[in-house]
């Protein structure tokens, strides 16, 4: 096991708001753990294996806090100056080259999670297939890759929710923050099918983020003590377990996006004072710069091997892990970090940092 990492250091170059920027390792961390939650959800949904309680079928909200880290981590490490074709050109080159690696081999492998066909292929090339009311089209090919047609929108529309944000009063801003959640839950109530993808209410728990990562970087500091971001989590969770075990309804998306938040809010406070933790390790960090690449090919490796592996779950979690895991790595090592290199200007990626710049 590596020695916890000591104080996060900062990336220079102007990419956030004033010279530099400090990285949020704990943050990046969390993603790990979030991929790992959507894993297993996805070896539920294929029949592989589950967790008792049902608690593998709200497996789902892990992209729920990936939407809500989105819009803060963007807020937080945005300048405010940035052009936005800039921006939009770093996006790109941070998300959409491995996407389209993996819908290429969505095209070859012999199994997709849920349909193949030309018209959902083109819909997964210009994400945007989560804006179909067709689950063979908005889940088609590489399924997973629905919540990036989402992320496409959000990105469109964040320098402009940005702009907008920074020149409202703070209680204005979380108050339509808070009633975009609720329509989100409204809508949920009416078209769960729908709702569940359609990236106009899934930017609720986007903005979410945004609102508070705009106010945490003009010097927000809110003290959440870890007792009480615990208690709220098990709370928010235990909540959207039993809805979805009684529903099956994924109105908990909205639900658990405020715990969510506030476990962002306490993580982010601790890596802005310089403190050190667990989280702050070397290869959890890893783990969380990969989990994009691991999100991506998990599913495509679940009903793509399950034909091949005997009828043992163990043997069955075991081998699509260790598959996934490796795919995983060499996706990002092979195809996100080199194109991110190449299509972004000659300013670092916080998202993707240098070993040294997480710590020794």
């Amino acid at each position: 096991m590596l020695p916890p990492s000591p104080l996060p250091r900062r990336v220079t170059g102007g990419t956030a708001a004033g010279p530099s920027v400090r990285l949020l390792p704990r943050l990046t961390a969390m993603r790990a753990f979030a991929a790992v939650v959507v894993y297993v959800f996805h070896l539920h949904a294929h029949d592989v294996a589950s967790l008792p309680w049902g608690i593998s079928q709200i497996g789902g909200v892990g992209v729920a806090f990936f939407f809500v880290l989105s819009g803060f981590v963007l807020a937080w490490g945005t300048d405010p100056d940035l052009r936005a074709r800039t921006f939009y050109r770093r996006r790109f080159a941070r998300v959409y080259p491995s996407d389209a690696v993996t819908l290429l081999i969505a095209m070859l492998v012999p199994l997709v999670p849920v349909d193949r066909s030309v018209p959902a292929a083109v819909a997964n090339a210009l994400t945007v297939q989560a804006w179909s009311f067709r689950d063979e089209i908005a889940y088609g090919m590489n399924g997973v890759s629905w919540s990036l047609s989402c992320e496409a929108f959000f990105y469109l529309v964040f320098p402009v929710a940005a702009f907008v944000v920074r020149r409202q009063h703070r209680v204005l801003s979380w108050s339509l923050a808070v009633a975009g959640l609720v329509l989100a839950t409204a809508a949920y109530v009416v078209r769960p099918g729908i709702a569940d993808h359609f990236p106009l209410v899934r930017i609720s728990e986007f903005l979410l983020g945004l609102v508070a990562g705009i106010a945490v970087l003009e010097g927000w500091r809110p003290r959440i003590p870890a007792a009480v971001v615990c208690a709220v989590l098990i709370v928010g969770l235990g909540a959207a377990l039993g809805i979805t075990v009684t529903y099956g309804a994924p109105v908990t998306n909205a639900l658990v996006a405020g715990p969510f938040l506030l476990l962002i809010l306490h993580m982010a406070s601790r890596d802005i004072e310089e403190k050190p933790g667990w989280l702050t390790r070397r290869a959890l960090v890893f783990a969380g710069e990969v989990s994009f690449a691991f999100y991506l090919v998990h599913e495509l490796v679940i009903v793509n091997f399950l034909p091949l592996l005997p009828d043992r779950a163990l043997v069955q979690v075991s081998v699509m892990t260790v598959a996934a895991v490796v795919a995983a790595v060499l996706l990002h090592l092979l195809v996100e970090r080199p194109c991110n290199r190449l299509l972004r200007d000659r300013t670092p990626s916080v998202a993707l940092a240098a070993p040294a710049d997480i710590g020794r």
